[in-house]
């Protein structure tokens, strides 16, 4: 199972709205004789390529997956159905697969057919895999996660607005990285007033243009910024409705995507539900203390990367990475689980994950 997780682990983005899955097929002397993982959505499955040289799979055969087989037919057809057909006598599945239209049913369909099931095997190795899938196809929302430089003391900037850099060179690079798994990049008016960002993903290992999102609740941004000229990739303003019509109007020519809410301030649990609609299934938010905050106040955060430098700033007026929660009794402050902590050039990332994600 160890090798299928890592066949599922070689794709990092573009299977959405599916799931990263990995599969083996190995004899009854335990050689692998096929193998396979899900590239992208509309392309074959794992299960698929793992039996493609085989008409008939040969007798005694064990077929390792990562998730549990499909039973519905979507843009390709059903996997469970394949696996009968060509005659697999034993199928090891990591984890159920969460989507409700699945969700065991495809481990009956094989049992019905004579097909030994086993399952659970490195379950919970295996859901992290698809963190981004389960979130999305249990809530109908995207996941969310928050990237942010700090410093020692917590500070994303000196209190006349220096922020570069926090960290180095090399954390720098893996920040890009995190860019490509993710479908969006959300920042706030702020950002974009101060760094006038172009929000591309310019790492080397993974590169893609994810969506750009801008929160700015009056709609109030530079039409001659880099996020309205640059075109590298689609622009989604969220404003609420004091947004000026002819405002409204000169954004949409310039082909930037409107989200208005009929509130002055768009909710952010609304937000996300739109986002979801444009087929949105994970963002990365790089805003700054406001916008991290008004995620995390209505608990909606999956993950936080924190690339932590060793520099202290050490002044009560440097904003720090998030902004005032209303926290005035610690058993109501939010917790996330340290999940990961990587040494990245000169500075230390430590991964955090929402105590209910890995249950989701």
């Amino acid at each position: 199972m160890d090798l299928a997780i890592g066949l599922a682990q070689k794709v990092q983005w573009g299977t959405e709205p599916n799931p990263r899955v990995g599969a083996l097929l190995v004899d009854i002397q335990g050689n692998i004789i096929g193998e396979g993982f899900h590239k992208k959505s509309g392309e074959a499955h794992a299960e698929v390529l793992a039996l493609q040289k085989y008409s008939t799979v040969p007798s005694g055969s064990t077929l390792f997956v990562t998730l549990e087989p499909c039973v519905h037919k979507g843009l390709t057809p059903p996997c469970t159905k394949l696996l009968i057909q060509k005659g697999v006598e034993t199928v090891v599945i990591g984890a159920t697969d969460p989507n409700p239209v699945v969700s065991g049913k495809g481990i009956e369909e094989l049992r019905q057919n004579g097909v030994h099931v086993i399952s659970g095997i490195r379950e919970k190795e295996c859901l992290k895999i698809n963190m981004i899938f389960n979130k999305h196809i249990l809530t109908g929302l995207p996941f969310i996660s928050i990237k942010s430089a700090i410093t020692l003391d917590g500070k994303i900037a000196t209190a006349k607005g220096e922020s570069q850099w926090i960290t180095g060179p090399d954390a720098r690079a893996k920040g890009h990285n995190l860019r490509s798994i993710h479908q969006a990049i959300a920042i706030g008016t702020g950002t974009l007033i101060s760094d006038n960002p172009e929000l591309t993903d310019r790492s080397s290992e993974y590169p893609r243009d994810p969506v750009r999102i801008i929160f700015s609740s009056k709609g109030q941004i530079d039409l001659n910024s880099r996020f309205v000229q640059s075109k590298h990739s689609r622009q989604i303003l969220v404003t609420g409705s004091r947004i000026e019509s002819e405002q409204r109007e000169k954004l949409e020519d310039s082909g930037v995507e409107l989200l208005v809410s009929d509130e002055e301030r768009p909710p952010v649990p609304w937000v996300l539900k739109q986002l979801y609609t444009k087929g949105i299934c994970s963002v990365l938010v790089e805003g700054g203390a406001l916008l991290s905050s008004s995620f995390i106040r209505e608990n909606l955060v999956d993950r936080l990367y924190l690339f932590v430098s060793g520099k202290i700033i050490g002044d009560p007026g440097a904003p720090s990475w998030c902004g005032p929660l209303g926290i005035s009794q610690l058993q109501n402050a939010p917790e996330f689980k340290i999940d990961e902590t990587e040494k990245i050039g000169m500075d230390l990332l430590i991964t955090c994950l929402r105590n209910s994600t890995l249950d989701q």
